[in-house]
């Protein structure tokens, strides 16, 4: 369906980044057009989300007006909506945190512009429909990712933000190439074409998928699992959330990662995880989520600052994620998206709770830390809910994405990994309550007393704690209102699994005569044991 105001969500971050920068040394005008940019977002995604559920329809911009596949699509599904409301949600409540957290000479360098560019990149990652824009959104939101992690211009965080920079051109060159490749092999780039082709090759048996595509389809496995943080290309991610400020970590831990998983989800079960080489590509999505999942948890359990801990999470539970894609089923996919959007509000308020934290205390060390449950019981409590919910404590958010994921591994002989699942959120727990003893439970060290008065920390962060409670109320309105997000996460999946609306949608064949051409033999159930004997 035709739906134009798609694009807003395009426009109006971009326009407000504009806007922004004329307003740069006025904060009150430059926060105040920010806070209206992201709620507004918030609002619009929340109204089409409700409305294209309603009607069980995809909208459609084709920009210019120039149709699929020759112009640029951009589609708004259940899968990039949930998407872009979870993103905007986070991004409105690390954005006013940011306001008590960071100091006004740094707002004053162009902070306010580089969020709503961030914001745009990651929107346009969720709405394009061709390779091609995606490594063009890519390339935005990285833009202002670099100057975000530089704001303060400590020498940790240049030293970081060069790593970063480095790997993430490294990456993007490799996309691109990549992306020439498939064009030189199928002479389009736009997604739902690709997946007309790949799907009709499939069910000709006089025709073959081009010789490499295949490898192809590895190495865009290797993009987005950098971008994404997969086993092994997460080395980057710990040192650079943990050097950036507070606030700007909470975003980046909430959102960016998740474009590389978002993109896993959208491209390998609509195009690349097709064919004789699928079960091979399985098995290497399955195998980077167990080693991401178990050996990201470890790693934070050993740690001993809260930000390297809430930053090694992220990276353990992108392989519940993942694991949810390999599983390739349309509730597995439904898993997978609901548990992405809860993991994208959760994680980031975790991040936030931490930034109060320091506020109280002067450091995120838990050797230095105690003693804050009888200073600030408010905290606390935030930060139980946003941890509980983390681990996946039923009824709280996390259970549910969980609960769906581990439950269709079984069935489908991904019994292991279901199993490193339930031991990844048991060491999760543990980790959990490993900051709440210290920095809540336990008395205050008398080696490292708390140099601030709690009283007065209060009254100094209201626009910090207004972002916590947003953030851990929604995680509260995603566990105890679950069904209504579920049912959209559901119809996501069922829109992953199967390709016809989507390419219906975008390329305006009729449905009917669309599964026709698609119609092929039914392929065999992919299992564990499958794909290994498939594995060279």
């Amino acid at each position: 369906m035709i739906n134009h105001q798609i694009i807003l969500f395009m426009a109006i971050p971009l326009a407000a980044g504009l806007i922004s920068v004329t307003t740069a040394k006025n904060l009150f005008l430059s926060r105040l057009i920010g806070c209206v940019s992201l709620g507004g977002m918030v609002t619009m995604g929340v109204i089409l989300l409700w409305l294209s559920h309603r009607d069980d329809v995809i909208y459609v911009s084709q920009l210019g007006n120039w149709q699929a596949p020759f112009g640029i699509s951009i589609i708004f599904d259940s899968l990039s909506g949930l998407l872009i409301t979870a993103a905007s949600t986070v991004a409105l409540g690390a954005y006013i945190h940011s306001f008590d957290m960071l100091e006004p000479d740094i707002e004053r360098r162009y902070y306010h512009p580089l969020i709503q560019l961030l914001i745009f990149g990651v929107n346009l990652s969720f709405l394009t429909g061709d390779l091609f824009n995606l490594f063009v959104a890519f390339e935005i939101m990285l833009l202002a990712s670099y100057a975000l992690l530089t704001l303060g211009g400590t020498r940790k965080q240049l030293t970081q933000a060069y790593k970063y920079v480095l790997l993430n051109l490294l990456a993007s060159t490799i996309f691109v190439m990549t992306a020439g490749m498939v064009y030189g092999m199928f002479g389009t780039l736009n997604m739902a074409d690709l997946a007309r082709i790949v799907h009709e090759i499939q069910a000709d048996p006089d025709r073959e998928l081009p010789t490499g595509f295949t490898a192809l389809s590895i190495t865009l496995l290797l993009v987005f699992g950098l971008k994404g943080a997969f086993f092994p290309l997460w080395f980057w991610l710990p040192d650079t959330y943990y050097t950036c400020p507070i606030s700007i970590a909470g975003l980046f831990g909430g959102v960016l990662t998740k474009v590389g998983v978002y993109s896993v989800a959208r491209t390998f079960p609509l195009i690349f995880a097709v064919g004789e080489g699928s079960q091979l590509i399985i098995l290497i999505i399955a195998v980077a989520s167990a080693f991401t999942m178990f050996l990201g948890v470890l790693g934070a359990v050993s740690q001993h600052e809260i930000r390297r801990i809430l930053s090694i999470h992220v990276i353990s539970q992108i392989g519940y994620m993942m694991f949810g894609i390999a599983i390739m089923t349309g509730w597995a996919l439904a898993g997978c998206v609901f548990f992405m959007i809860h993991n994208m509000v959760v994680k980031c308020a975790l991040f936030l709770c931490c930034g109060a934290m320091e506020k109280h205390a002067g450091t995120d060390d838990l050797d230095r830390l105690g003693g804050l449950l009888k200073r600030d019981v408010f905290l606390a409590v935030l930060f139980f809910i946003a941890a509980l919910s983390l681990v996946g404590l039923p009824p709280l958010s996390g259970f549910f994405g969980k609960l769906v994921i581990i439950r269709e591994g079984w069935p489908y002989y991904w019994g292991t990994l279901s199993i490193v699942g339930l031991l990844t959120g048991s060491l999760t727990l543990l980790s959990m309550l490993k900051i709440w003893g210290y920095g809540f439970w336990n008395p205050t060290p008398k080696a490292h007393p708390i140099r601030t008065d709690a009283p007065t920390v209060k009254r100094n962060l209201k626009a910090a704690y207004t972002g916590i409670v947003f953030l851990v109320g929604t995680a509260l309105f995603l566990g105890f209102a679950a069904e209504p997000v579920c049912q959209v996460a559901l119809r996501a999946g069922e829109q992953l699994e199967d390709p016809v609306p989507y390419i219906s949608a975008v390329l305006r064949i009729d449905p009917d005569v669309l599964r026709v051409s698609l119609e092929a033999p039914a392929a065999p159930q992919v299992t564990l044991s499958a794909a290994a004997e498939a594995s060279p």
